[in-house]
């Protein structure tokens, strides 16, 4: 097939999303598909096209962009009363406006081709924005099946229509632009039955090529070590509940945190508590994944923080699997003391079932999506 992928991530960035977008067009181009994939003009894309064989790379139209978050965004968006925020977002969507890339639209209309099967990656859903756009304008770009992937759910887990009447009204636009959406996991199905039939709506898991990754034999730790790997969000993943439990217990341990998009908010969070136990904790910069799920292996067990939400799954519970280490589960509203007690005393009965890795392997989730397509 001739595949279309059109995305707001890409290796070398550390996110699920650029797994996503990169995994998928490594396995489409080794399975033996034409793969053209359209990016941001991000400055660290710039050698991109020499690392990857088989697969053709488009970039948006413009000078190069840093891709970075601009942290004084968060910081003014914080100090507003919430009700305030609700009603700039009402006229004015993020994700929707803010992330919208006009270059990234400039470039589809300027491509040319016709392909079987289009690829749109969200977050965030502003590049479905561009998609649309690009191919109501452009006539020399066709794609014979049109599939919108929506790997994080609206606005957080917090969407509603009546909050937001503009994005509520895109996504209508593109549950008809769309022939199908994709989701990674079920407990989301219900966010976009407003806009597509249950019957055009496939669940198709994070995809990862694991065979290359290699974890060394465990060895249990002088001191309780366990590790966590992501990032914080502020109401719907708030570590603070499982840092003043570690301040409070008077133990020591060693609790590692590999972060993604560091917040002042959180750094600050988590000094105060590291002062006050009698434990370390260490923060580290994100690893890709082929260094960070062997550093992860070295920790008597993992940390989960759950979304406080039920629509989204934390992805990373794919890479804690490869580890072979237990691991503890709990979110901004529910954690368990006790239980956490009992892990740092090196009993796991309560630990959290992990999916099985094979089922995430990249050649079968680049499969299903041929199956959609109707090439197998």
């Amino acid at each position: 097939m001739k595949i279309l992928l059109v995305s707001y991530f890409f290796e070398p960035e550390i996110t699920p999303r650029a797994y996503r977008t990169a995994e998928l067009a490594k396995a489409f181009a080794r399975r033996g598909h034409d793969v053209t994939v359209v990016l941001p003009n991000k400055a660290l894309f710039a050698d991109i096209p020499r690392r990857y064989d088989g697969i053709r790379f488009e970039f948006a139209d413009g000078p190069a962009v840093s891709g970075a978050p601009n942290p004084a965004t968060g910081k003014v968006r914080r100090s507003l009363p919430r009700w305030l925020v609700r009603l700039i977002l009402y006229f004015y969507n993020h994700e929707y406006f803010a992330k919208y890339d006009q270059g990234l639209y400039r470039r589809l209309c300027d491509l040319k081709g016709e392909y079987d099967l289009l690829i749109s990656v969200s977050y965030p859903v502003a590049v479905h924005r561009a998609v649309m756009n690009a191919f109501r304008r452009n006539s020399s770009l066709t794609a014979r099946f049109k599939l919108a992937e929506f790997s994080d759910p609206p606005m957080r887990g917090e969407y509603n229509s009546r909050y937001f009447p503009l994005y509520d009204r895109f996504m209508h636009t593109a549950g008809k632009f769309f022939d199908r959406f994709v989701i990674p996991v079920d407990n989301a199905l219900p966010v976009y039955l407003p806009f597509k039939p249950a019957g055009e709506i496939s669940v198709i898991p994070q995809g990862f090529e694991n065979s290359g990754i290699t974890v060394p034999p465990y060895e249990k730790n002088v001191r309780p070590t366990f590790a966590f790997a992501g990032r914080f969000y502020r109401n719907t993943r708030d570590p603070e509940p499982l840092l003043r439990y570690l301040a409070d217990c008077g133990r020591d341990f060693r609790f590692d945190l590999y972060l993604i998009d560091r917040d002042p908010y959180f750094d600050r969070m988590i000094a105060r508590y590291n002062d006050l136990s009698r434990g370390e904790i260490a923060v580290h910069s994100p690893l890709p994944r082929n260094r960070l799920i062997p550093a992860l292996g070295s920790a008597d067990f993992l940390v989960n923080h759950n979304f406080t939400y039920g629509t989204a799954t934390p992805s990373k519970l794919i890479d804690y699997s490869l580890t072979g280490r237990p691991v503890f589960s709990f979110s901004s509203d529910r954690f368990d003391p006790a239980e956490f007690a009992r892990f740092m005393d090196g009993d796991y009965t309560g630990a959290t079932p992990l999916p099985d890795p094979s089922v995430y392997d990249i050649d079968n989730i680049a499969r299903s999506f041929e199956v959609l397509a109707g090439d197998k």
